[in-house]
């Protein structure tokens, strides 16, 4: 493939090929593979294979970055070091004394259509910008956090008198409260409308959210700020990369396949790989810590036809002052639910789908003493330390017997009443939790069981903001019914918390490299040779000799200036005599873990790439006399480059039975070019142990 580079690699050294060990150990001359054997074999695996079949899974590109000023490195990652995503590197590189541009190759998988170019400082800590894979250039502009508003810029933002408290409204769950503690239950439709059946349920009838009060300041102007519909808000005066904000969430819920929401068409449910995603967001660890600067917020999306119903609240507390109630969830719930919470934003109907970033909105600090109408802001910035939370109320209606109708919190424990409500909220459970309630039919009461309805769906105490951070911002991603895909709506926090940065340490890339040693009668098990190749920067590379699956003897040849593979027969690096065992291809056998005297490091030219350096390496069977190497376009594939650390066949298994696209990629180019990511498990060779080198 790519023969121009290939050319122009073949050039650059030549010079250096010709002190190279002879092509065979024992003397002898190359005997020459017989192409017609080769072909009616590999018809009889693959059936007529694609003549333009180049065998690549990978793009090669090259893309110019210009990095922000004081890193001290820059990466191409497959993927961004957000939630669940695996981010690999495709090649990095030194940031030597503030270089303007830095160029660097990559070899992309070809499932990949948009990568991340990475600047990384001393700290470790990362700023990515999305770009497709046929870009040239990416340049990265000073973040936002450099010419934030400070606390000091008073003339930026409203003065603290024209921000002045109405009255205060009691929330959906005090007057469920309310009317529990008249009744002794509280009674609601199980369907909007009001079309749905009454059901009395006592969830709130301990009286703890009898105090849930939510407050918002009247209409008033000051120093370009509106304050409207209870928020304070201005238009945006900043700019960030919206295309790459769309990438990060959605590699923050990535809609893991085969976990589809009963009864919601084609929602997908991200709760799981969620919660299990990222090590900055925790079930009940969901409250952010206020760096001292005024807290501004940002709505992204709002992702949801509903998203009308929807406003935002927020509340904070002094965690030192309250030390004893965070050791403990249900304290801590009680505590928060005598909060006052502040009107922060109302939502609006966002059915485009799209991304936008155009009303910034302000959220002061009232003080931490008891509330009152006409009270004003005590500062514009939240103390320092203090903890910080949100909270939806989603509201069809003004009246508790809508069950669309909720408050539910980003602090799971708080969520337990409202995640009881049939027919909106209940159905986000899990289908392995039942609940009963009291069915009024009528004159008679009716005792019902009911379970939820989302495979590995919530819990009651799971909380519905799933939070996550990236290029010094945080992120707030809403569930506000029961699809449990969390983005309903998509919230951006601009400044005032302490971002907690995740613990990002992304790996080289890896590039298998698979050989058959006799190929014209080749069982296509691709594991007689397996390489390893990994790109370590920008002028290295590291091959690993992983597996040999043969008992022929072979010697891997082509590796420029090799000090370790040359000259020296592939089993003897594993202590084993050719013809006594296969290498790391059979399940059950031990595995014996590739040692430094398996690899080498080689160093490149900064525009060679992966797939490039390693098609050059062959493989000479000093049995048969015959080199094996790269076949040309439309030739079986007895020697393959696959990215992606791909899990290559157990011994004596065809790589069709393997990866049962293989064979249909085989005969068209264009076709199943994943093939790769679809193999059979019960057929593949396990991975290395986790303790190897």
């Amino acid at each position: 493939m790519k023969k121009i580079a290939l050319f122009l690699f073949a050039g650059l050294f030549l010079a250096s090929c010709s002190d190279h060990t002879s092509d065979a150990i024992d003397g002898t001359q190359d005997a020459i593979l017989d192409k017609e054997a080769i072909k009616a074999n590999a018809q009889n695996v693959f059936g007529n294979i694609d003549t333009n079949q180049n065998w690549s899974s990978i793009k090669q590109g090259a893309v110019t970055i210009t990095p922000l000023n004081g890193v001290s490195k820059v990466q191409i990652l497959t993927e961004p070091p957000v939630g669940q995503a695996n981010p690999t590197i495709l090649n990095e590189a030194t940031v030597q004394n503030n270089e303007e541009k830095v160029t660097l190759v990559f070899d992309a998988p070809n499932v990949y259509d948009v990568l991340f170019a990475a600047c990384v400082d001393n700290n470790g800590k990362y700023f990515v910008k999305a770009f497709s894979t046929g870009e040239k250039e990416v340049s990265f502009t000073e973040s936002a956090a450099a010419s934030r508003m400070t606390r000091g810029d008073e003339n930026t933002y409203p003065s603290l008198s024209a921000i002045v408290l109405g009255d205060p409204a009691k929330s959906f769950n005090a007057l469920r409260a309310e009317e529990a503690k008249e009744l002794g239950y509280t009674v609601y439709y199980d369907q909007t409308g009001n079309k749905g059946s009454k059901r009395r349920h006592t969830e709130w009838n301990n009286g703890s959210w009898l105090n849930d009060y939510l407050w918002s300041p009247v209409n008033a102007t000051s120093n370009g700020w509106q304050i409207k519909d209870g928020a304070i808000q201005k238009a945006v005066d900043d700019s960030e990369d919206l295309t790459t904000i769309q990438w990060l969430v959605k590699y923050y819920l990535p809609k893991t396949d085969g976990e589809i929401v009963t009864g919601n068409g084609n929602k997908t449910n991200n709760w799981k790989s969620l919660v299990e995603g990222t090590n900055y967001f925790k079930e009940f660890k969901n409250h952010f810590v206020s760096s001292g600067e005024p807290l501004t917020i940002i709505p992204l999306q709002m992702n949801t036809t509903e998203g009308a119903y929807n406003t935002i609240y927020y509340y904070y507390f002094d965690p030192v002052k309250n030390a004893d109630k965070l050791k403990d969830d249900q304290k801590l719930a009680e505590f928060i639910k005598s909060l006052p919470k502040f009107k922060a934003l109302h939502g609006y109907k966002g059915d485009d789908g799209k991304y936008h970033r155009d009303t910034q909105y302000l959220l002061p600090y009232y003080g931490d003493n008891a509330i009152t109408a006409g009270a004003t802001p005590q500062s514009l910035s939240i103390p320092a330390g203090y903890y910080i939370g949100f909270l939806n109320q989603k509201a069809k209606g003004e009246s508790t017997t809508e069950c669309l109708n909720g408050c539910t919190y980003g602090y799971g424990p708080l969520n337990i009443e409202n995640n009881h409500i049939f027919g909106h909220y209940f159905s986000a459970l899990s289908t392995d939790i039942s609940m009963e309630s009291v069915k009024e039919n009528g004159n008679k009461l009716e005792t019902q069981t009911k379970n939820g309805s989302t495979p590995y769906g919530m819990t009651w105490d799971s909380p519905r903001i799933g939070i996550f951070s990236a290029n010094n911002k945080a992120y707030l991603c809403f569930e506000d019914g029961a699809d449990c895909n969390f983005s309903d709506m998509i919230i951006e926090i601009s400044s005032g918390i302490v971002i907690e940065e995740e613990p990002v340490k992304p790996a080289a890339a890896s590039y298998i490299m698979c050989f058959e040693d006799e190929p014209e009668t080749a069982d296509y098990d691709m594991n007689d040779v397996v390489l390893l190749g990994e790109r370590l920067n920008d002028t290295q590379i590291k091959i690993t000799l992983l597996a040999c699956g043969a008992y022929d003897k072979l010697e891997i040849k082509d590796l420029l200036n090799s000090k370790i593979f040359g000259g020296k027969e592939i089993h003897k690096f594993f202590s084993v005599t050719p013809g006594e065992k296969f290498i790391n291809t059979k399940k059950g056998e031990p595995y014996m873990t590739p040692t430094s005297q398996n690899y080498e490091i080689f160093n490149i030219d900064k525009t060679v790439s992966v797939e490039d350096f390693m098609s050059k390496i062959t493989v000479k069977n000093q049995t048969t006399g015959k080199t094996i190497g790269m076949p040309k376009a439309g030739e079986a594939p007895y020697a393959i480059i696959i990215p992606l650390n791909f899990r290559y066949p157990q011994e004596q298994c065809c790589i069709t039975i393997a990866y049962p696209k293989f064979k249909q990629w085989a005969q068209n180019r264009n076709e199943a070019t994943d093939w790769y990511l679809h193999g059979e498990e019960f057929w593949l060779y396990k991975e290395a142990p986790a303790d190897a080198e």
